[in-house]
């Protein structure tokens, strides 16, 4: 299944989720009072008297947002054109790669890395969606892939930038297993590099933008996860809690009033299921 068939279902239900948001906009409070009644009064119909009950004062309720949506999130609220201009941003993962080494050039694709990269050219090609621009990370296994991946697309010029490097981002919450590794001046050091990409590539049309425009970025797991938890304003240090196959596509849209819409993230239903890696 290729991924851009996947994105029609995907919008419908963040349409409908939206749609539902604006209903009872003028009735937070309301809202809130009743979200937090019907947590506490929810009941436990596990009635196996075998099974050990969870206690329910350690029981995580689901997260509602404190803070509202920050509308100048990319500081371009001011030169807001009310047009109905869209960004899409297309953020690729780069595919399978040699791990067993530190020097980064010998870091390339394994010979399924390569044939992921193929897939995902082809299912990009065979999309139809006019490319507007293609850039890459500048570490060997993002330009391989996205060299395998513009064979499909023929795109003019791909553009390279180091600031879209691998990196330990954000020290993440839980932490896990590598964060003790990881000294603390580095993550604040690539948590800057990344922070400077994502302000460069992660915002909403221009105000000179005159059409659509669809732009790919071939680059890294840790990079993408973070734009992600920054562009849908997740606290940055979510990104470690999910995962990314190796060349699959997350989707961004993003509106000129500073709305942005997640189409889909880590979709990697162009490879087949025998061959996705993530590691």
């Amino acid at each position: 299944m290729r991924f851009i068939t996947k994105l029609v279902t995907t919008t419908v239900g963040v349409v409908c989720t939206t749609a539902s948001a604006y209903l009872f906009i003028d009735e937070k409070k309301r809202h809130r009072v009743l979200f937090a009644a019907t947590i506490s009064q929810a009941p436990n119909n596990n009635n196996n008297n075998d099974i050990i009950q969870p206690d329910q004062q350690s029981l995580s309720s689901p997260i509602k947002s404190s803070d509202p949506w920050n509308w100048n999130w990319d500081g371009r609220h001011s030169d807001m054109n009310k047009t109905r201009i869209v960004r899409h941003i297309y953020l690729i993962r780069h595919g399978q790669y040699q791990t067993k080494t530190k020097v980064e050039d010998q870091k390339q694709l394994t010979e399924l890395g390569n044939e992921q990269a193929d897939w995902a050219g082809l299912a990009l090609a065979e999309s139809k969606i006019p490319f507007t621009r293609f850039i890459q990370s500048g570490l060997i296994r993002a330009v391989q892939t996205a060299s395998i991946i513009n064979k499909h697309i023929k795109f003019n010029r791909i553009e390279q930038d180091i600031d879209l490097n691998e990196g330990f981002p954000f020290l993440p919450e839980p932490a896990g297993r590598f964060a003790d590794s990881v000294a603390t001046g580095r993550i604040e050091l690539e948590t800057e590099r990344m922070e400077r990409a994502f302000r460069r590539y992660i915002h909403r049309p221009l105000t000179s933008q005159t059409e659509d425009s669809h732009e790919l970025i071939v680059c890294h797991a840790n990079v993408i996860r973070y734009f992600v938890c920054r562009a849908l304003q997740i606290p940055a240090d979510a990104w470690l809690r999910f995962n990314l196959f190796h060349c699959s596509i997350t989707h961004l849209v993003f509106t000129s009033d500073g709305r942005v819409i997640c189409y889909g993230i880590g979709d990697v239903g162009h490879v087949p299921q025998e061959r996705r890696s993530y590691v």
